[in-house]
């Protein structure tokens, strides 16, 4: 579950104001269009090149999804915290729309909820106060580890009401452009831990690379009784150092 939620980690940093890039210029479409696949080929290279082989990777770890099938899929859900917040994984076949408030606006879209998935999971995460995204993929085991394939869906939401903050105006490009950075990823993660005293995770490529920009050293998977997506989820900026 926490792979998923990983390509996202990306766009949360640089949705940071210290972080933001310049926004592209609508007034010139082929400078626009060259910042943006700039835009993408640095968040491929930062977050998605191959670090040190370990062997045995897959060999030995956690299995969260089984342990959280084991007390109900319905009934509860993964809660992940970290330093920028707490997001949520849920192990279903329905759609994304179906767990998100009825009050959220949708600002865009990527792929279709009629993608047919063997073994589909859903992630919500707050970008900032007043945006949200709800990605769905396919997950898979790998030995001991869990893998998820590239995103089928995902959605962009704006929370009415909620307060902007500086950088607020780029995540709708950032929502494009980590979609296009993450596309064909496979991203799998080795979990330690147990379902009493939660998991921690690291990132992997299928062939048992280390993907150390997507770890999260501060961040906890517990699980959690299910509730409105809205009480699970919260927002914390992210400080740069």
């Amino acid at each position: 579950m926490r792979a998923i939620l990983s390509l996202w980690l990306a766009l949360a940093l640089l949705a940071a104001p210290a972080a933001a890039p310049a926004q592209p210029d609508p007034g010139n479409p082929e400078a626009a269009f060259a910042d943006l696949q700039a835009m993408v080929g640095e968040m491929r290279s930062r977050y998605y090149t191959p670090g040190e082989h370990v062997p045995g990777w897959n060999r030995g770890g956690a299995d969260p999804n089984a342990d959280l099938r084991a007390v109900g899929p319905e009934s509860h859900y993964f809660g992940i915290a970290d330093n920028s917040g707490r997001s949520v994984g849920i192990l279903t076949s329905r759609p994304i729309s179906a767990f998100a408030p009825a009050a959220w606006r949708v600002v865009d879209t990527y792929g279709s909820s009629a993608t047919r998935l063997d073994n589909p999971e859903i992630a919500f995460e707050m970008l900032s106060q007043r945006y949200a995204v709800g990605l769905r993929a396919n997950g898979r085991r790998a030995g001991d580890a869990d893998c998820s394939d590239p995103i089928a869906n995902a959605t962009l939401y704006e929370i009415p009401g909620a307060p902007a903050r500086a950088g607020d105006d780029m995540i709708p490009i950032l929502f494009r452009v980590a979609l296009l950075a993450a596309d064909g990823q496979i991203v799998c993660s080795r979990s330690e831990g147990n379902a009493r005293t939660g998991y921690r995770t690291r990132a992997f490529t299928p062939d048992g690379h280390r993907l150390p920009a997507l770890d999260e050293p501060d961040e906890l998977i517990r699980i959690v009784p299910a509730a409105p997506i809205d009480q699970l989820i919260t927002f914390a900026p992210v400080t740069q150092g």
